[in-house]
């Protein structure tokens, strides 16, 4: 994680308010949204070389800090209607990326489930039936296949729960946090 002072001298911050800016140069409008995306500006998707970098940027600073996106444009650009469509543009984006990361949430809490289960079944299996026949080669590998299978099964349980969920949630919080963040727009002038 970086400290206080390398962030200052990555990211300028707003004397007014104190919050980190993840400040981007643009030529026009366009250039936030994916130029293959025919949709409406409302509902078109972010441009991915910028996603990833306003997506960095949030995981670089603190959850515990505010910051603001500053888009800046040539002064010939400057168009308040196609300002306020951008910044909904967005805000949706942001939407959107929030409702994927809660599906997989939901898909990895019901495959931790699953799994959990199949794993506990089959531990009883494996434990009930190990003292029930008389051990020979095949029962023996089919035993010892269970109880692999069922340990298994909770490690990727684990996994998921403690690795894949957090980092899932961490990406969740910044996403949260860029859609109450301010966005707005200035002229490469003031920049």
């Amino acid at each position: 994680m970086k400290t206080r002072k390398e962030l200052t001298t990555i990211y300028n911050r707003n004397p007014e308010n104190k919050a980190y800016m993840i400040e981007v140069s643009l030529d026009d409008y366009a250039e936030i949204f994916n130029g293959w995306d025919a949709s409406a500006i409302k509902k078109k998707d972010i441009e991915p070389e910028l996603l990833d970098y306003i997506e960095q940027a949030g995981f670089e600073i603190p959850i515990s800090e505010t910051l603001e996106i500053c888009f800046y444009l040539p002064v010939q650009f400057n168009d308040t209607e196609k300002e306020t469509k951008s910044i909904s543009g967005i805000q949706n984006n942001f939407r959107t990326v929030l409702f994927f990361i809660d599906r997989l949430l939901k898909k990895n809490y019901r495959r931790i489930i699953s799994y959990v289960t199949i794993s506990i079944m089959l531990l009883i299996a494996a434990y009930l039936t190990r003292n029930t026949s008389t051990p020979n080669l095949m029962f023996s590998i089919v035993m010892e296949g269970l109880f692999i299978g069922s340990w298994f099964l909770l490690w990727e349980a684990f996994s998921l729960f403690f690795f894949d969920s957090h980092e899932t949630k961490q990406r969740k919080k910044v996403y949260k946090r860029f859609l109450n963040s301010k966005i707005y727009f200035k002229n490469k002038s003031e920049h």
